[in-house]
């Protein structure tokens, strides 16, 4: 059986008349075996980063030695972004993730008449309903406003797109978050069984495993408040041995370069590493947008109940008055002998968030003295000393009589240090409902609120001109 692949345009990836005209008609990839739809799965990967989310958070100020283009400053003054389409673009992320789950969808329309081995087909059955479940899991959490039992099923999400692309500037709607929701587990349930981890030999931290894919059902149960469904995700990532999931701080920023730190961070062997994406981007250059400085660092880790150095507090200081810490290894792809597409290996999911969310989960089922256990484990390489608390001290460190209140406050400190310019802060904020204010560079106020509307990033230009609702402003 012969399938040509053919993802033609639509209202979520425009190209220009002159790019659609260079393009030869008739190179398509022909799909004859499940090897073949291996490859296709292998382009279900984003290559477009979020983390324009992170201009948007309490982790970042108006630095003046910085370059700031405009769609950086409406990313920080919480405006529309639509002066941008390229990288470090909520248009750029939104096709991308559009133009991957295509690829899922064009893979699981065929992969029943292919040729090939059943076992391999099985897997690449469960790899691609994970994938397409998880870009559009990632694009619901940016462009809709976090999953509220109360009102999902009013709430305006994201086209869900289980078809394939066989109709120029197809229409889409917009479900409701509820129903989203409701697909994205669906997609991941089923997919986990059918996924295994025989296949991708060399290269599985680029693709869905079994325990990646148990990583984002974690996080997708925390986020829809399904505790106990989101302790057995963990569980079965950690295992019996959670410290092993944890990277070791101390051995990664001992006495190495920026760039062989950050490259350490992101090192694909290491089981930490759950799944790792490649992001086309210039998000790595310190001295582009908004960022984190000296004081940003001092508010997040001086505030520390431990009374200790904490090893995550990696001050490295850029002429232009920017701080952070070694976490992006900027690589290079070149097209020509001097132009080419900067590029890094990002940690998708890794462990530390894992157990992270499993401490969220006991704090919010009242199991206290495990949430702690698990906070040990990761401040043991975190502290030089460890630290072992107890509750009565974080209730008085932050004043709270209230356990559960007191807790939380301590777990959302201990997230935004372990995931300070990784995006995931401005999913905090939206879950926990946290008021951001920012200045600008002119001394111009202005204010997050919680449950703000413009939570839900505004949907690109392109899609709400050929007929998708906006959110509302």
């Amino acid at each position: 059986m012969k399938r040509r692949l053919l993802i033609l345009l639509s209202a979520f990836h425009l190209f220009s008349c002159d790019s659609f005209l260079d393009e030869n008609p008739d190179d398509r990839q022909e799909l004859k075996t499940v090897e073949d739809a291996s490859m296709l799965i292998a382009n279900s990967y984003n290559q477009g980063t979020y983390l324009f989310v992170e201009w948007m958070t309490d982790n970042v100020v108006a630095i003046p030695g910085n370059l700031q283009r405009d769609h950086m400053t409406e990313a920080f003054t919480w405006a529309p972004m639509d002066s941008y389409e390229s990288q470090e673009s909520p248009t750029f992320f939104w096709e991308n993730a559009y133009y991957a789950i295509a690829h899922c969808n064009e893979a699981l329309a065929v992969i029943d008449k292919l040729n090939g081995d059943d076992d391999l087909r099985s897997a690449i059955r469960g790899e691609a309903l994970i994938s397409r479940a998880y870009n559009h899991f990632i694009l619901l959490n940016i462009f809709s406003k976090h999953y509220n039992a109360n009102t999902a099923d009013k709430d305006l999400g994201i086209p869900y797109v289980e078809d394939i692309e066989d109709e120029l500037f197809k229409k889409y709607s917009r479900s409701t978050v509820k129903e989203v929701y409701e697909k994205i587990e669906n997609d991941l349930t089923t997919g986990l069984t059918w996924l295994k981890n025989d296949y991708f030999i060399g290269s599985k931290k680029y693709h869905f495993t079994r325990k990646a894919a148990y990583a984002f059902a974690a996080r997708f149960f925390l986020y829809k408040k399904d505790y106990q469904k989101c302790l057995q995700y963990c569980n079965l990532v950690l295992e019996e041995n959670p410290s092993a999931y944890v990277r070791d701080l101390f051995q990664i920023y001992k006495g190495t370069s920026f760039s062989d730190m950050a490259a350490k961070n992101s090192d694909v062997n290491e089981i930490f590493n759950l799944l790792v994406m490649r992001k086309e981007t210039f998000y790595a250059r310190v001295n582009y947008g908004y960022r984190s400085n000296t004081d940003i660092f001092i508010n997040i880790f001086e505030n520390n109940i431990q009374k200790e150095d904490d090893i995550r507090n990696q001050q490295w200081d850029h002429i232009s008055g920017a701080t952070v810490a070694p976490k992006y290894n900027e690589l290079f792809r070149y097209v020509t002998s001097n132009t080419g597409y900067p590029y890094f290996i990002q940690s998708e999911l890794r462990g530390e968030e894992v157990l992270l969310n499993r401490m969220e989960s006991y704090i919010m089922q009242a199991e206290y003295q495990k949430a702690l256990d698990d906070y040990h484990t990761l401040a043991d390489k975190r502290y030089k000393n460890g630290g072992i608390l107890n509750v009565e001290q974080i209730k008085e460190f932050y004043s709270l009589a209230d356990t559960k209140n007191a807790m939380i406050k301590f777990l959302l400190d201990e997230r935004r240090k372990e995931f300070l310019d990784e995006g995931l802060r401005w999913f905090d904020i939206k879950r926990f409902e946290i008021p951001v204010a920012h200045i600008d560079l002119n001394e111009n106020e202005f204010q997050l609120i919680p449950n703000d509307i413009r939570t839900a990033i505004q949907l690109p230009q392109s899609v709400i001109t050929n007929g998708l609702q906006p959110n509302p402003r």
